[in-house]
């Protein structure tokens, strides 16, 4: 694990396919990566400062990337390149799904991700719930968002995010 300030080069995605086994897609950019919890009001009329409580936490991101259709390989550990699956490959056969897929976004530092460096993620937490493409652009475009009936909850960690068992 390497500390400092990193670039976006050294972030790849790991999604759970359609079989049950972990790939790296291809990704160009990201949206927000995190947790945004709701805020709720609990102060008095006598208070001059509003008090709030953190509610329930919600996950939702979009990936882009070039849109790919070669074949599935075995996702990349740790210290290691990402080697890549197709993204339409990968996200055409699980977009729309009602089973939690396990997820991964990896943030090398300095250099490719390895144990230790951030992750977020989870076993068994998101839906894709939109993939489109953009022929002419050669691009897709998918949405990943917190599941319901899920196992796990997206979080930040520092270790690899496994498939499901």
């Amino acid at each position: 694990m390497a500390t400092g300030r990193s670039v976006g080069k050294f972030t790849k995605f790991q999604i759970e396919d359609s079989g049950g086994t972990m790939r790296d897609i291809p990704v160009t950019s990201y949206g927000s990566v995190g947790l945004s919890y709701e805020e709720t009001d609990v102060s008095c009329l006598q208070e001059a400062l509003k008090s709030i409580l953190s509610g329930q936490g919600s996950f939702s991101t979009t990936i882009t990337g070039p849109f790919d259709n070669r074949a599935a390989d075995t996702a990349s550990g740790t210290g290691a390149r990402p080697v890549l699956s197709g993204s339409h490959t990968v996200l055409s056969a699980i977009a729309g799904g009602v089973t939690p897929k396990s997820f991964g976004i990896y943030f090398g530092v300095q250099g490719d991700w390895a144990t230790g460096d951030p992750v977020f993620g989870a076993i068994d937490s998101v839906l894709v719930t939109s993939y489109t493409v953009d022929f002419a652009a050669g691009t897709y475009s998918a949405s990943i968002s917190t599941a319901g009936n899920r196992t796990n909850d997206p979080a930040w960690g520092t270790a690899a995010i496994a498939a499901s068992s």
